[in-house]
C-alpha cells in the first residue's frame, strides 16, 4: 500500500510509550538500575487516581520515554497483565549487559544470539511486569 500522505506537510516523532506497571518503585529501579535509564519525573494525579514515573534516555524534548503508570485507585489489579506488545531498546555492548541481567536475576526470553541479518546480536527479556523488552547491538552493514 503506497498511499501519500494526508498530513506531509506536518512533522511528528515517537514521544513515549505508557506501560502499565503494579509497583512503580520496583519498576523505576528496574529500568534505571538495570537497563541505565534515567529518572525524568514522579508524580502522583489523585484526580485520575495514578502514580506516574517517566523513565529515558536523553532529553525528553527529542528522545521518546516511557511512562509507567500505577493504577492507585480501590479497582487496581494486584498484578499487571502484559498486552502483545514489546518494547525494542539498543545498547552498545549488549553481551556485557545480559551479563549484568542474568547476575541480577532477570530470566532470558530468548537468550543472546547473533541477529538474523547478521548485522549485530539479540536477547529477550521480561520487565518485573512481564513486558517484553527486545535488547539489540545493531552494526552496520559493511
Amino acid at each position: 500500500m503506497n498511499e501519500e500522505s494526508l498530513v506531509k506537510d506536518l512533522s511528528f516523532r515517537v514521544h513515549h510509550t505508557m506501560l502499565p506497571v503494579a509497583d512503580l518503585d520496583r519498576s523505576i529501579n528496574f529500568y534505571t538500575r538495570l537497563l541505565g535509564m534515567k529518572l525524568k519525573e514522579r508524580h502522583a494525579s489523585e484526580a485520575r487516581k495514578v502514580e506516574v514515573g517517566l523513565v529515558g534516555y536523553g532529553d525528553e524534548a527529542s528522545t521518546p520515554f516511557l511512562e509507567l503508570i500505577r493504577d492507585t485507585s480501590a479497582r487496581a489489579p494486584a498484578q499487571v497483565t502484559p498486552a502483545n506488545i514489546h518494547i525494542g531498546i539498543d545498547t552498545s555492548d549488549l553481551r556485557q549487559l545480559c551479563t549484568v541481567l542474568e547476575t541480577a536475576g532477570v530470566a532470558s526470553l530468548r537468550p543472546f544470539k547473533q541477529r538474523s541479518d547478521g548485522l549485530g546480536f539479540s536477547a529477550w527479556i521480561r520487565d518485573p511486569d512481564g513486558h517484553e523488552l527486545e535488547l539489540a547491538e545493531r552494526h552496520q552493514p559493511a
